[in-house]
């Protein structure tokens, strides 16, 4: 301290700039820092943002940032001098690793107290508060990045000289803590630190972002999701995901696990307050193209904020229906008798929802529909997996075209069955296998009700659950084998393992496109499911396997003599040029960003 009063002292028409021996400084470092000081004619001292520098630290505010980031630190202070400059903010104490006093403000209050702080720490803060009591502004300038490493002025005895200063200050300015934690809460700091957040994210692609927007359930939802990232990210663009956040969905968070650690300061959007938030970080982070895939989980003003948020943006977006939410709050079709409902007319709808439910509450159907109808309106294209998905979202929406787009599947080449006709392996005892996360909607509940009535009546019928369900002990209770939950990558081979005569679809609604039935047709197991759905075209298009009437849903008798039935003579014959035909993997061509969407946005 009496050093720096010394060299104050030496050129007292001067302005001054304490600077650590622990920093490193970049540019014209000191020519922003003292426009910064002159901007206002009470602005007293200076500080600019660092690395390590309590209330003006970046990415982490209040922490000692000591890692190197993914750029170098003169790339990042041209950061800060090209996103925030002319900017300032008031603070309330000055940061000594380098901070510029003004000579008008040090002959108005003084040197520092050399007689209070000894040789170091918490000089400079007492000094901040006299300058704020004599009617002076301390400010950060959030166009300068100083490196700071921190600790070696003053070696071991750091921490100890900080508690006695901390002691000291409170002593000469009671409001002093009470401030610092006024500002801490309020963080006014923060829009400059998520700009360059916000910069340092749209580096990682010179091509460019995509953004997803989908759920947080799991399923075939997010595989088809994260292979699509896998495609789109192989091309050279970065892909952000948005997903649900807060306690009701009212927030949209676009940064995985990683990504929160390194951006901070990038935290979820609110949905229902942050439209032109959301529109500035699209813009930021060079969005290219929005892809839409799912809005279960968010509030139910997603589908216009996501709308309006693109159009303000001047960004054009796809949807892509994964199941029937647009048209459906219980999502899947199924009424309460625990299968399809056949889609009954809009006033049984009506009733369905206000009496029975969903996981939305009990919406207005026809209001529901309204607002999906304003999403679907106002996008590019509308994805579907299957012509038969096409053909019911049309009866709802008849104005709206439905591009059927089967899933890209990255993992498979032009693959068909090697066989035609039913593989029997187990002569004694038909033995079934069911594929995948099974619940409700998958059958579960027709898998426990065929495995009583197996049991009850001694039927030769096995079943061998490949993967998981939702009733678990109870199946195995009744005999049905449940092999446990498995790495996608691993369906084919558990399912090979099985040893299984034939794959049953159990799947009590009408499925968009089903990679279970993918895995079974890879596995070159038969497949035999209900004529509905994207499983009843799939099965058709490939022209093997065996389809039963959905009727059977609720005749679980009929159900298990059907299965029981299955068999290389009820089938029809195949071969020869049909097994030319087949085509079910949907494999990726070399420019999939431009086949699949149809965009150039290079």
């Amino acid at each position: 301290v009496g050093a720096c009063n010394f060299g104050m002292g030496l050129h007292r028409d001067r302005d001054v700039l304490l600077l650590n021996s622990d920093t490193e400084v970049y540019s014209d470092w000191l020519d922003r820092i003292r426009r910064a000081a002159y901007r206002n004619g009470r602005t007293g001292t200076v500080t600019p943002f660092s690395n390590n520098a309590t209330i003006c630290s970046y990415p982490k505010f209040c922490e000692d940032n000591w890692g190197q980031l993914e750029i170098d630190d003169q790339t990042l202070d041209a950061l800060f001098a090209r996103l925030n400059e002319g900017e300032e903010v008031e603070i309330p104490t000055g940061v000594g690793f380098c901070m510029y006093l003004r000579r008008d403000c040090l002959d108005a209050i003084g040197f520092f107290d050399f007689e209070s702080f000894g040789k170091g720490y918490g000089e400079e803060n007492d000094l901040s508060r006299r300058a704020i009591a004599a009617g002076w502004r301390n400010i950060l300038t959030p166009d300068v990045f100083v490196r700071h490493y921190g600790g070696a002025s003053f070696g071991e005895s750091k921490a100890q000289r900080i508690a006695v200063a901390l002691q000291v200050l409170n002593r000469l300015h009671p409001d002093y803590e009470s401030a610092v934690h006024e500002f801490v809460q309020r963080d006014p700091v923060r829009p400059y630190r998520e700009a360059i957040d916000l910069a340092r994210l749209s580096m990682k692609s010179e091509k460019g972002s995509m953004l997803f927007v989908t759920h947080s359930w799991g399923g075939g939802t997010e595989v088809h999701v994260q292979e699509m990232k896998a495609l789109v990210e192989a091309q050279g663009f970065q892909v952000l995901i948005g997903r649900p956040g807060g306690d009701r969905g009212e927030l949209i968070t676009f940064l995985n696990e990683s990504d929160r650690v390194d951006f901070p300061n990038l935290t979820a959007i609110s949905i229902e307050h942050g439209l032109d938030r959301f529109v500035s970080v699209i813009r930021a982070l060079n969005v290219k193209h929005v892809h839409v895939h799912h809005t279960a989980g968010f509030v139910s003003d997603v589908s216009d904020f996501l709308r309006l948020a693109c159009a303000d943006a001047g960004v054009k977006y796809d949807v892509t229906l994964h199941d029937y939410m647009s048209v459906c709050p219980r999502i899947t079709l199924i009424d309460r008798t625990g299968v399809y409902c056949g889609e009954p007319a809009l006033a049984d709808c009506e009733t369905c929802i206000k009496r029975d439910g969903s996981k939305f509450g009990n919406p207005s159907v026809w209001s529901w529909r309204d607002r999906f109808g304003r999403l679907l309106s106002a996008a590019r294209h509308i994805y579907v997996p299957d012509e038969d998905v096409s053909q019911r979202m049309s009866r709802y929406f008849p104005q709206l075209n439905f591009q059927v787009k089967p899933h890209p599947q990255v993992d498979v080449q032009r693959e068909r069955p090697a066989k035609f006709g039913l593989r029997v392996v187990n002569q004694a005892k038909r033995r079934v296998a069911v594929l995948g996360a099974i619940g409700p909607h998958k059958g579960s509940e027709l898998l426990e009700l065929l495995a009583e009535h197996v049991r009850a009546n001694s039927l030769p019928l096995e079943f061998v659950v490949v993967g998981y369900t939702d009733r678990d002990e109870r199946l195995k209770h009744l005999g049905v084998e449940i092999t446990g939950a498995y790495p996608n990558e691993e369906a084919v081979k558990n399912l090979i393992a099985s040893n299984a005569d034939f794959v049953w679809f159990s799947s009590v609604w009408p499925e968009t496109f089903s990679y279970t039935l993918s895995a079974a047709f890879r596995a070159n197991l038969y497949p035999v499911g209900f004529d509905f759905g994207a499983v009843a075209t799939r099965i058709r298009a490939a022209n093997w396997g065996q389809l039963l009437p959905i009727e059977l849903m609720l005749d679980i008798e009929a159900l298990a003599l059907a299965l029981l039935n299955i068999s290389v003579s009820s089938q029809a014959s195949h071969g020869g040029d049909k097994q030319a035909e087949m085509d079910w993997s949907h494999p990726v061509g070399d420019n999939f960003v431009e086949g699949y969407y149809g965009l150039e946005l290079c």
